[in-house]
Parts: structure tokens; C-alpha cells; sequence
């Protein structure tokens, strides 16, 4: 008598977690405009590292995360440039400064402006919802820039980041006025498996 109803909660005990997986963003970006952040080695002797935070909004596996490269092949300060050959580390980062996952990319042009992808799918990594620092720097003292949105604090769920020694950082935080690196983050949103004994499911219709 009561078989309609059960076999409506068995649908609904798979629909929920497939509804909250579907409702996990795919894509976290931010574009740039005229905005040029310098990355690696400065006129200072300080090697320039770059990063973003932002908020990851459920648990989900990371499969990559890309920044937009320039490369002008001109020797700035008397900083040779980076290019084809030249190496690039991005690392995954709490904000209270613990390397989660770190991966590298060689370069692959000498100039132009493209964005770069780093691949974690390998990793099988899951990230909890929460805020997190992809990171940004060159294995070499070379120097580079990446863009970045400039003209306002357009992205509110995060801010740019700067280390002044590569990847050893401290990654600090830069005020908002200077506003947002661009970046793009692919992560697929994961939901806990749920299952229920047939005689709970039953014991819930007596």
C-alpha cells in the first residue's frame, strides 16, 4: 500500500546529493583588463611571487587552475625575460600559509599573452568549501608579468596576494584598491555517498 511512497523517498535520498552537485560551481574566474602585476625577478633583487584567494563554495576535486601570462622578451632593469624553456610553479595554499598542493608547467612561447594551465587532475585532491591561495611564481630570475583586473575590486570573495620571495613567500595580502589577479579554477563539486538500510527506510512509513 505504501510501495509509492517508498520508492518516492529511495528517488528523493538520490536526487538530494545529485541537486547539491549540481548546484557546485564548475568555473571560478576573474578576467583582466589593463593590468599588469609584475612577476619574478625585480630591479630590487626581490623575486615577485603572485596569488589570489578565493572562496571555494562546496567540496569538489581541483582539476586545474590558469593564469594569463606576458611575455614581452624585453630585458627590464636589466632582468632578462622569461620564456620557452623557463619554468613556472603554482601551488594551492591555505590562508593560514600550508602548501596543499604544488605542480609546474614549462613555458612555451617567448611573447604574447596567453593563459597558462596547471594541471592537478592527477592529484584526485579534494578540497573542503572554503577559502583558499593559488600561487604563482618562476624557478628561474627571470622576470614576466600576469595580468590582472586593475580597474576596480571585482572580485569580492577573494583579494590578491604578494610574496617578495617567490614561492617562500610570506604571501601577503595587498590592499583591495589593487585590485584582482586573473585566474580561472575547474573544480568538479563532490557530495558524501548517503545510503539508508531498506528496513529504515521502511521504519519511516510506520
Amino acid at each position: 500500500m505504501h510501495a509509492w511512497k517508498t520508492h518516492l523517498l529511495l528517488i528523493a535520498i538520490i536526487a538530494a546529493p545529485l541537486s547539491a552537485l549540481a548546484d557546485c560551481p564548475a568555473l571560478y574566474e576573474v578576467p583582466s583588463d589593463e593590468g599588469k602585476a609584475w612577476l619574478g625577478m625585480s630591479a630590487g633583487g626581490f623575486i615577485a611571487g603572485e596569488g589570489q584567494s578565493f572562496h571555494l563554495e562546496c567540496s569538489s576535486l581541483l582539476v586545474t587552475v590558469s593564469f594569463e601570462i606576458i611575455l614581452d622578451g624585453q630585458n627590464w632593469y636589466g632582468v632578462p625575460p622569461l620564456g620557452a624553456g623557463d619554468m613556472l610553479y603554482c601551488e594551492i595554499r591555505t590562508l593560514s600559509g600550508v602548501t596543499l598542493l604544488s605542480t609546474s608547467r614549462m613555458l612555451d612561447f617567448d611573447v604574447g599573452q596567453r593563459w597558462i594551465i596547471f594541471d592537478f587532475s592527477g592529484h584526485s585532491f579534494e578540497l573542503i568549501q572554503g577559502d583558499y591561495l593559488i600561487a604563482c611564481y618562476p624557478a628561474f630570475a627571470k622576470q614576466a608579468r600576469l595580468a590582472y583586473h586593475q580597474s576596480s575590486d571585482l572580485y569580492s570573495e577573494g583579494i590578491r596576494y604578494i610574496s617578495e620571495n617567490g614561492g617562500a613567500g610570506p604571501w601577503l595580502p595587498a590592499d583591495p584598491v589593487h585590485g584582482d589577479l586573473a585566474f580561472q579554477v575547474i573544480a568538479l563539486g563532490t557530495v558524501p555517498a548517503e545510503s539508508a538500510a531498506w528496513g529504515q527506510v521502511k521504519a519511516l512509513y510506520r
